[in-house]
């Protein structure tokens, strides 16, 4: 399984392969809307919790510290005056793209695999949420949302999970390589969401 941190994250360059330090970050709800949020646009603790006001102040701002500790986030930049009152809002971006290779995902135990799994999908999950209650989800014809119920061998396996990767490693460079064009162009970035599964369900699990 490959799992991304922060999609669209700040290096879109060769993705950076960690295991047991990157699981325990994504292992949180929390922190993995933290890296979601912040792969967009730098912000602050005070303006997370504006956009996701489920969660408090200190909560999330232990989990700031901690991500910034992992290296997974950076500061960019302190403000100060007007309402801050004299205080200091610092502000944060994330600051990697990272991925499980098979060999790193292989080793993590199984409660902290499970934890990372229920994370992604959470975040997945509130990703189509958003466009759906947004009205972006249908907004282009050709959109792709499609799943299937096949029945394999391990070698029909194997392809699949071959090909499936092969699509996901593509991402990285073709996102550089748009950012280099609207560069040019002065086009306005299309924000895209690209899921791609591919797990084993319990028998009977088929819908004929």
């Amino acid at each position: 399984m490959k799992s991304s941190a922060a999609a669209g994250a700040i290096d879109l360059g060769t993705p950076t392969y960690v295991n047991v330090k990157l699981a325990k970050a994504m292992s949180s709800e929390l922190r993995v809307k933290i890296l979601d949020t912040l792969s967009k646009k730098a912000m602050s603790v005070s303006q997370f919790i504006k956009i996701f006001p489920e969660y408090t102040h200190s909560r999330a701002s232990l989990q700031f510290c901690n991500l910034l500790k992992w290296e997974f986030l950076e500061l960019v930049e302190i403000k100060t005056g007007g309402e801050r009152r004299g205080g200091n809002e610092k502000f944060y971006r994330a600051n990697v793209r990272s991925l499980f290779d098979q060999t790193s995902w292989a080793e993590l135990p199984d409660w902290l695999m499970n934890k990372v799994t229920a994370s992604v999908f959470s975040t997945l999950i509130h990703r189509v949420a958003e466009a759906i209650a947004a009205g972006t989800i249908d907004i282009r014809p050709d959109r792709h949302v499609t799943w299937s119920d096949p029945e394999f061998d391990q070698q029909a396996w194997d392809e699949t999970i071959e090909d499936v990767e092969a699509v996901f490693q593509r991402i990285p460079a073709r996102e550089a390589e748009a950012a280099i064009r609207r560069a040019k162009s002065g086009e306005a970035p299309i924000p895209v969401t690209v899921a791609l599964l591919c797990f084993e369900s319990p028998p009977g699990a088929r819908t004929d």
